[in-house]
């Protein structure tokens, strides 16, 4: 069985913590992304197998600017959420980001 790289979620991530919009759709690297929220101090991302809504969904997960929580609502392996958590946290420092995941 092949494993699933998810090579491009590093630099995805660092183009949605720069985003000028959290209320935005663009396709990235083939896979429809999703960002929506409220405020500028939080945003909600959605990422898809591919261009699609209807093709699933790799992964789900929010970040408060504030307080630099990351919550986890779903990912499709272990393996994603990893790379998603590192990458925040590559961003913002290690000791700086709180990592929250649903059950």
């Amino acid at each position: 069985m092949r494993t699933r790289r998810f090579a491009f979620f590093t630099r995805l991530i660092d183009k949605i913590t720069k985003s000028p919009s959290n209320n935005m759709e663009f396709i990235y690297y083939g896979h429809l992304v999703v960002l929506s929220s409220g405020t500028i101090d939080y945003v909600s991302a959605t990422v898809y197998e591919d261009d699609s809504r209807y093709s699933g969904e790799l992964a789900d997960f929010s970040f408060d600017y504030w307080t630099y929580e990351l919550n986890i609502n779903s990912a499709v392996s272990d393996r994603l959420e990893e790379i998603i958590i590192q990458s925040f946290r590559s961003i913002y420092g290690r000791h700086r980001v709180k990592v929250c995941e649903d059950e």
